[in-house]
Parts: C-alpha cells; sequence; structure tokens
C-alpha cells in the first residue's frame, strides 16, 4: 500500500510527487494520458523540417510565466531552465467586425510577460528527470475510488486489463469536473460535494490554439508586435511566439469561435485562419512552414460537455465542500484549485505545495 496516490501527471501532480519522493514518502503518480504534462504540450517543428538552434517548440497549452509568480520563477531557476521576455515592440493589427485593418495602435497587453525557452514543455522534460520512473505510471484511468478501513483502494483501465492500487491517501491533481464525470465514489460523495466539481469548469477546456511557423518573424520589420485583435475570426488575439534567437517567426491565436463550430469546419479551419493571418499580417503569413492546431474541447481528457459553451477563462468556483472528504482521504490539487492564482502554472504549483503541506501535517498529526 502506497502512503499516498496521485490522480494526474500535469504539472500539479508531478511537482507533488517530487515534493514527496524528497520527503521520502512512499507515493504512486497515475495519469490516463500516454504522456506527462497534462494541458502542457509544446511542438517542436515537424519531421524532416530544419531543426531549429537551441530547439525551440511551440506552446499548445499554457504559454506565459509572470514576474509576480514565485513558485513557476524558482522552479524554472532551480530547473535551470531559461525565461526571456515576450516580444512586444511595434503596433498591433485590429480587424474591425466589418474586415477593416488598422496598424497604428500601439498597445502591448503580454509586455512584462515571459516565456519558456523550449517551450513549457522542457518544464515537465525536467521534473520527469527527477522522479523514479517505478512510481509513475501512465495510461492508468481511474474508474472508482472506493473508501476502506485503512485508506482508499483505486480501480483503473489500463491496457493490461482492470488495476487495483491501493493507498492511505489520494490526491487528485486534475480539473474536479472531470473527477465528477469520470470517476465513481463507494460510497457515493454528498449531491454538494459533487455539485461543487461540476461548478468548476475547467482551465483551457474549451480554448483552442492555432499555431504557424515562419522562417522568419517578417512582422517586425514592418514594426508590427505580432498582437493582432479581430473581431471576425475565427482567431480573436493573436501573438508573436517566436523563439527568443529569432531562428524562426511564429505566430498563435486563440480561436473565438464556439467549440461546435469549430470542430464542424475540421480542417477548414486551418485554411480560414491562414487565410485571416494573410489579411491581417500580409501575404507571407499565408505561407508557413508549418501549422498546429489544438482543440481542448475536443480532448476527452480535458474538457467534459459542459465546458464546450465556455467562451472565456473561467474563474473557480467555491472549493469548501472539497475539504475533508472521507476524513481528509481525498484532497484535490489542480490548477482550478488554487486560491491565488486559478487554472495558471503558478495555480497548478501553489495547488501542488498546499496538498504537500496538508499531507504533512496529516502525517505529523496521525
Amino acid at each position: 500500500m502506497y502512503e499516498v496516490v496521485i490522480v494526474g501527471a500535469g504539472i500539479s501532480g508531478m511537482r507533488l510527487a517530487h515534493l514527496l519522493q524528497q520527503r521520502g514518502i512512499h507515493y504512486c503518480l497515475i495519469d490516463a494520458r500516454l504522456r506527462l504534462g497534462g494541458r502542457i504540450v509544446s511542438q517542436s517543428m515537424a519531421e524532416g523540417a530544419q531543426p531549429e538552434s537551441g530547439h525551440h517548440r511551440y506552446d499548445l497549452g499554457p504559454s506565459w510565466v509572470w514576474p509576480n509568480q514565485p513558485r513557476i520563477n524558482q522552479l524554472t531557476r532551480q530547473l535551470g531552465i531559461k525565461l526571456y521576455p515576450q516580444y512586444d515592440q511595434g503596433t498591433l493589427v485590429y480587424q474591425d467586425q466589418f474586415g477593416s485593418i488598422d496598424t497604428t495602435i500601439d498597445a502591448a497587453p503580454m509586455s512584462g510577460s515571459l516565456r519558456v525557452q523550449g517551450g513549457q514543455q522542457s518544464i515537465i522534460d525536467h521534473l520527469s528527470t527527477k522522479l523514479e520512473t517505478e512510481r509513475v505510471r501512465l495510461n492508468h484511468a481511474v474508474r472508482s475510488i472506493t473508501q476502506g478501513k485503512a485508506g482508499v483502494s483505486v480501480k483503473c483501465a489500463t491496457a493490461c486489463g482492470a488495476k487495483t492500487i491501493y493507498a492511505q491517501r489520494i490526491v487528485l491533481a486534475v480539473p474536479p469536473r472531470l473527477v465528477a464525470n469520470a470517476i465513481s465514489f463507494f460510497p457515493k460523495l454528498k449531491p454538494e460535494q459533487t455539485q461543487a466539481m461540476c461548478d468548476i469548469p475547467t482551465w483551457m477546456a474549451g480554448q483552442s490554439k492555432f499555431t504557424a511557423v515562419y522562417s522568419k518573424p517578417f512582422w517586425r520589420n514592418h514594426g508590427l508586435s505580432g498582437y493582432g485583435v479581430s473581431h471576425i475570426g475565427p482567431l480573436s488575439e493573436i501573438h508573436d511566439a517566436s523563439p527568443e534567437n529569432e531562428s524562426r517567426g511564429a505566430l498563435f491565436g486563440f480561436i473565438g469561435w464556439p467549440a461546435q463550430q469549430r470542430q464542424a469546419l475540421g480542417k477548414e479551419l486551418i485554411a480560414q485562419a491562414l487565410s485571416q493571418l494573410r489579411q491581417m499580417f500580409g501575404p507571407e503569413a499565408a505561407h508557413p512552414l508549418q501549422v498546429s492546431l489544438q482543440d481542448w474541447a475536443a480532448d476527452p481528457l480535458t474538457a467534459t460537455v459542459a465546458d464546450l459553451e465556455q467562451k472565456a477563462q473561467p474563474q473557480s468556483g467555491s472549493l469548501k465542500e472539497l475539504d475533508h472528504i472521507w476524513q481528509g482521504r481525498i484532497m484535490f490539487a489542480s490548477a482550478e484549485t488554487a486560491k491565488v492564482f486559478s487554472g495558471l502554472v503558478e495555480g497548478a504549483l501553489e495547488a501542488a505545495e498546499k496538498a504537500f503541506n496538508d499531507l504533512i501535517e496529516y502525517e505529523v498529526n496521525h
């Protein structure tokens, strides 16, 4: 029996596992995905393309770090990962609801933000080297959690059939709404506890990100920052995602159209996004080296049906009902449960830190 089983190998679950390992606590980290990182994923250039200096990757999930976020700044320093400023020189490209383009507006809302060299997945890669591989189990989808006299039993579906993991306590480092949607509890949770999980929208779940990579950031030579706003779409907000050394140019944008609409379009959505970039940034934008489209609403390990109507990043719901479930044997530690930086990578680390402190306090008192 493990002392702690952590469900969810995103940055929160991985950071918690690392802290427990340093403390000498017997843990197991499991995830339904075949990879580590959860909603943090960064894409390299396509196979066969000319490699980039510094092995830059393009973030398909979270993109920025801010100077006022202590945990992520400290963690990247400890891991030896460089942060660099978001490019903010030049004017924005504004497209109104009639399609008219204005390139005279001087605005840089992301000025002061930082990007992670090599993409945010660099953090995941470095953290993974700190964990004991025999304690990490991927392709383990939790189906049920049962309360026992000495702890909990966690039934998982795997490629090799059903498996059960036993632990004294369980930390759910996945979004609460996903927990309510996919996991059964025996005995059943109170209705208000289940409702509380359903009421907390999942960060990024309704979002879709499009990235176009070019041989150079050509817009900078035209006095443009790469920041764009459109009231037509499909891209509603666009940013410069180029590597610091300018070995490539990259633009990424959030697709503002509803999930049902963009999923119905399929690959046509990519063509429409490129057409829009051409209108806003000029003919060079129509010919990228590669493109990527990450629709988180189409990922069943991120989004539920309830998330498809999400039009903006949500705020965290009430968490009080999720405290002390089964005398504290069940804990939550996803980014959504953070009190200060809810939903952000910093919030995921905040949640991991709180779970670790609560587990240590429990250990001391028992």
